[in-house]
């Protein structure tokens, strides 16, 4: 059925329903926008990290001024994912700059700088990108620049403090004329897939376009017949709890490491040192989980923090891993852990669904709001897309994970997919030049969020080997590893000499 879009209403007031709002009214200043929601409810501590993204969605499509947005939200900024301890390999970062350590396709030589990175550097502490010297410094990505002016550098994401978000976007949704309706939808009225109204207890609510964000919950996507693509990851569960901590112990990372059935998380936020535990409950269950959870927690408290947390202490969360393969049905359309999910590692949920929202607002604002099939049809592709790389991006590092328990030996042959296997080819017979055009490369180019650098980053880290480099063994010369050196050493330095840390930019310059 096609329809002008005039009015959208949007069930559920977390973060996401809150940005597709935004998105659609920024884009859409003539369209009727509501959320729905019970916002008497406990806003979910959970989703804070994000990818480097969101700095372009939050400051650019959305148009959020940064200083505000810094003031109020109070966000620390993230310069990686450090794998402290992934299956007990070296630890490694994956930064938000990884094509730093490449070099550019029309570099003469350029197969010695990328022998020497595969052979030498990939793994060296002493050659670090300005994101990874960020975290190993502990220090904010400001500084001031040369005329004295306070600058950043842009390569970062967000940690964020979910209620802080959760509070600023509300009031910004009212601000831009978002209506926020204090309720509780308890029934969904369908004629076929199109979703007539939904109803809460005291009223019912119209709209030409309705949009699922209600979570895992799936209120409205439930009601509708929707195919589910299920990615069978074996984790299911997630423990999670807060600590205190003081912005001296800020580590501008998402620090990752692992456990007997899944992996451990550490967000730093401007208020607490936020830790989790994602596992398969099919391996451990709440008892044996909890236990070895509140051993993570007794090794990554600040000093000074009392480490031990009792079961009360601790939330508990469900999810499944998969999308719907249509987003966007009639006139429903739906976002968020209501549409999909992978799992946590990597961070991709926040800023993976604003992007989507921002894409959604942008095709209705190009085509006249006019919701027709191909319309529908364009935002799917898209949706899926997303989902799938994101699944391959994180299926990567399980792959090439190892471990005794059962959950560990599971997991490597549940995540694989035939995109991580070209891309393992790729590697094998290119090395890191990823701007081989091949013949059969169409499965490569639908690759979405995550490109070639970044899969080679994690796999090289994690013991990939390309027999490119394996069965040749290149000479480098001294005028590229002197190259190197200096470059990583100014790096180094200028992050050592310029960069702010969290507590001197909060509490000496902004004054927090």
């Amino acid at each position: 059925m096609n329809a002008t879009v005039d009015d959208v209403t949007i069930v559920g007031g977390g973060d996401v329903g809150l940005l597709t709002a935004l998105a659609v009214r920024r884009l859409n200043p003539s369209v009727d926008v509501s959320v729905v929601d019970d916002f008497q409810q406990e806003i979910p501590q959970v989703g804070k990290s994000t990818y480097r993204e969101i700095q372009t969605i939050l400051h650019g499509s959305l148009g959020i001024d940064e200083p505000r947005f810094v003031s109020e939200v109070k966000p620390i900024w993230k310069a990686s994912v450090y794998f402290r301890d992934w299956c007990d390999s070296p630890a490694f970062q994956y930064p938000f700059d990884p094509p730093d350590k490449y070099p550019d396709a029309d570099t003469p030589n350029a197969v010695e700088h990328y022998y020497h990175h595969y052979a030498e550097l990939y793994d060296s502490p002493d050659h670090l990108t300005k994101c990874e010297q960020l975290v190993a410094q502990g220090k904010s990505p400001w500084y001031y620049g040369p005329n004295g002016d306070l600058d950043r550098y842009d390569k970062v994401a967000y940690h964020l403090d979910t209620q802080r978000f959760n509070a600023f976007l509300r009031e910004l949704c009212r601000e831009r004329g978002v209506s926020l309706i204090d309720d509780e939808i308890v029934a969904v009225e369908t004629t076929g897939s199109r979703v007539d109204r939904v109803r809460s207890k005291q009223q019912s609510y119209e709209a030409d376009l309705f949009v699922d964000a209600t979570g895992f919950n799936r209120v409205l996507r439930r009601e509708q017949d929707a195919a589910f693509r299920d990615f069978g990851f074996p984790l299911d569960a997630a423990l999670n709890v807060r600590v205190p901590l003081s912005l001296d112990d800020v580590v501008p990372a998402t620090v990752i490491e692992t456990g007997d059935h899944g992996w451990f998380w550490q967000i730093d936020t401007y208020d607490d040192r936020d830790l989790g535990y994602v596992f398969g409950s099919e391996y451990a269950d709440d008892e044996a989980a909890l236990a070895e959870f509140r051993e993570f927690v007794a090794s990554v408290a600040p000093d000074g923090v009392d480490p031990d947390v009792s079961a009360e202490d601790v939330d508990r969360y469900e999810f499944s891993s998969g999308y719907y393969e249509r987003a966007w049905v009639d006139n429903c359309l739906a976002i968020g852990n209501a549409q999909g999910f992978v799992e946590p590692l990597q961070s991709t949920a926040l800023t993976a669904n604003a992007s989507l929202a921002v894409q959604f607002a942008n095709l209705l604002s190009s085509h006249g709001r006019v919701a027709d099939d191909a319309l529908r049809d364009a935002f799917n592709a898209s949706v899926a897309r997303t989902w799938e790389s994101i699944h391959d991006f994180v299926g990567v590092h399980y792959e090439y994970a190892s471990g005794d328990t059962a959950f560990w030996e599971d997991v490597q042959s549940a995540v694989g997919s035939p995109r991580t296997a070209r891309i393992a080819d790729e590697f094998d017979r290119y090395g890191y030049d990823w701007t081989v055009d091949t013949a059969d490369a169409s499965d490569l180019a639908a690759l979405k969020i995550f490109a070639l650098p970044d899969f080679y980053t994690v796999m090289r880290n994690m013991g990939a080997t390309s027999e490119f480099y394996e069965s040749h063994d290149f000479d480098v010369s001294e005028e590229v590893v002197r190259e190197r050196d200096e470059f990583y050493e100014n790096v180094r330095e200028d992050v050592e000499r310029n960069h702010l840390t969290v507590k001197q930019l909060y509490r000496g310059v902004m004054d927090f």
